[in-house]
């Protein structure tokens, strides 16, 4: 299936220059209902044991616990829907931006990413977005079975108010320990300092820093995941930006907003396959000189309607 992501100036040249995708917190959203259970269905589950679900070793019995189990999420939000301009406007600076289009396995649609599933294999849930009117689950929650458990935990992680449905949101949710690359949007001594007592032993003199160490290497006990959650949920004190990687064999198209810099975004693509290897380079041909599937977006001199032009 095809999906797509629209991406602002600054988030598009860094994604031109390495794939990756920011993996966002539930108080990081423009909904400020998002994953949010209501104390109805809080009330209602909080004296049911369920099977557990290990996140880095650490057990959650996952409705139970409902909400330091949601806390540990992160989210990647793709869309259905290639033209829309409230989200050109919203989401790609006013059009100034880009819109890249993923071809997603629908068989395993987590391959988008580069990552190793180091979780229980039930962590990693995606799936299109529901819109709806009311906000609870709405069903009666005692003894639940396997597929009830299930239908709770995508109700909130795939739950939005029907204002939102012109997004057509294709959502991936996956435990953040997941995230193989951190951007520090501050290099105060401060933030130093206090990620540096976390064991972070990146280089904060650079813009990018590269988590993969930490996480797959450390093996992460109950105490150092404890913190990093703590740097997770309170990511705006720390002032950094949790991403992760993605594959670039899974982007099909780029397209360049009607009012973007082409001449910056195309900087930005031949710099990234002077960096790339394999098929990460392919949207420019250094030897021809010639870009390939990227296409720039122009409106339609009668119509409410996008139209596009393959760069060369």
């Amino acid at each position: 299936m095809k999906l797509y992501k629209y991406l602002s100036t600054d988030a598009a040249i860094a994604f031109l220059k390495e794939p990756a995708l920011r993996l966002s917190q539930n108080n990081s959203q423009n909904d400020p209902f998002e994953v949010l259970p209501t104390k109805i269905d809080i009330d209602k589950i909080i004296d049911i044991s369920q099977k557990t679900i290990k996140i880095y070793g650490k057990e959650f019995k996952s409705h139970r616990d409902i909400n330091p189990y949601l806390d540990l999420y992160g989210y990647v939000s793709l869309s259905k829907n290639k033209e829309s301009m409230p989200m050109w406007g919203n989401y790609a600076t006013n059009s100034k931006g880009i819109l890249v289009e993923f071809e997603v396995d629908e068989e395993e649609p987590f391959s988008i990413f580069n990552i190793d599933k180091t979780n229980d294999i039930e962590a990693y849930l995606s799936d299109n977005v529901i819109y709806n009117r009311e906000r609870s689950y709405g069903k009666t929650i005692n003894n639940l079975s396997d597929e009830e458990i299930n239908n709770f935990s995508k109700h909130y992680f795939f739950s939005k108010h029907e204002s939102w449905k012109h997004e057509e949101e294709y959502r991936f949710a996956l435990p953040f320990t997941n995230c193989n690359k951190v951007i520090t949007l501050g290099n105060s001594k401060i933030i130093k300092n206090k990620l540096s007592s976390l064991g972070y032993k990146g280089d904060l003199e650079e813009k990018i820093n590269d988590l993969t160490g930490l996480f797959y290497l450390a093996g992460f006990c109950e105490d150092e995941l404890e913190r990093w959650n703590s740097v997770w949920r309170n990511y705006e004190a720390y002032q950094v930006m949790f991403l992760i990687k993605i594959d670039p064999s899974k982007i099909s198209k780029i397209y360049l907003g009607v009012n973007s810099n082409v001449k910056i975004m195309k900087e930005a693509i031949i710099e990234g396959t002077k960096l790339a290897s394999g098929n990460r380079g392919r949207f420019y041909d250094s030897f021809k000189q010639k870009f390939m599937d990227v296409y720039s977006c122009e409106l339609d001199s009668n119509l409410f309607e996008l139209k596009y032009e393959k760069l060369t």
